[in-house]
């Protein structure tokens, strides 16, 4: 289990959870070949009972799993990130679990882990601090299908004018302009990749079909917003922009 522990001790229902002190992040990345989907995504029920069990502890408040779908028909590759939520309450929990999922033994949980485990090629972890954002979704802690994640690279100097104009200027833009949710988060730290990235922003839609569709839609900005566009140009870069399909998570 520590081998499991330190590898995956790992956006999206976080507003739901935001209430109790600073909600944390992990955002475990595994990649892996497609030869090896099948066996992967049947052995996540097990992974999933000890996320269960974790939760049930109050260890951590929620748990997703989610799939990199660009670029997609070309990889022989598929990347899925792994994302767990803790409440400050969670992070000074003493309880404890079993370790072990529902329905087996020590040994074959050992030999589902070390198979599990041999599937990743790549593995990339961050954690990360809740900063704000919004859910126009009325069906509770459900996450919406899909997500773009966002990897900024802010001025150092700047980091808190940055949060301000995301949070108090392109949040309530955003809330407007069909997104289900969205959420600002600071990287608190990284393992297992050389990149400069300190903030993501997450869109989140109930579709492809609607996440396409905003993108293509090319509208005349007013010039407020061209303003405050230029004006978050000169604090932070965009590094990358990926889209993510919801695989599972707790209910």
């Amino acid at each position: 289990m520590k081998k499991f522990t330190f590898l995956i001790t790992l956006m999206l229902s976080i507003f739901s959870y935001a209430q109790e002190g600073e909600m944390r992040i992990n955002m475990w990345y595994g990649t892996i070949d497609n030869n090896d989907n099948e066996e992967h995504l049947a052995l996540e029920k097990h992974f999933k009972s000890i996320w269960k069990q974790q939760k049930e502890a109050g260890l951590l408040t929620n748990w997703e799993m989610w799939q990199l779908i660009n670029p997609n028909e070309a990889s022989t590759e598929t990347t899925y990130l792994y994302v767990k939520f803790y409440t400050e309450e969670n992070r000074k929990s003493t309880a404890q679990v079993s370790g072990i999922p529902e329905g087996l033994d020590e040994g074959t949980w050992n030999l589902v882990l070390d198979k599990q485990m041999s599937h990743f090629k790549k593995i990339y972890s961050t954690d990360v601090s809740y900063k704000g954002g919004f859910n126009n979704s009325t069906q509770e802690n459900k996450p919406a299908d899909f997500a773009v994640i966002n990897s900024m690279s802010v001025n150092w100097y700047k980091q808190a004018d940055y949060e301000d104009l995301e949070l108090k200027t392109f949040m309530p833009i955003n809330k407007q302009n069909g997104m289900k949710a969205w959420a600002l988060t600071k990287v608190l730290d990284q393992l297992g990749a050389e990149r400069k990235t300190n903030y993501y922003t997450v869109d989140f839609y109930n579709t492809l079909e609607e996440l396409y569709t905003q993108r293509s839609n090319t509208s005349k900005m007013p010039k407020s917003v061209v303003e405050a566009n230029k004006k978050i140009d000169q604090i932070r870069t965009l590094l990358s922009s990926d889209i993510f399909r919801l695989i599972d998570y707790l209910d």
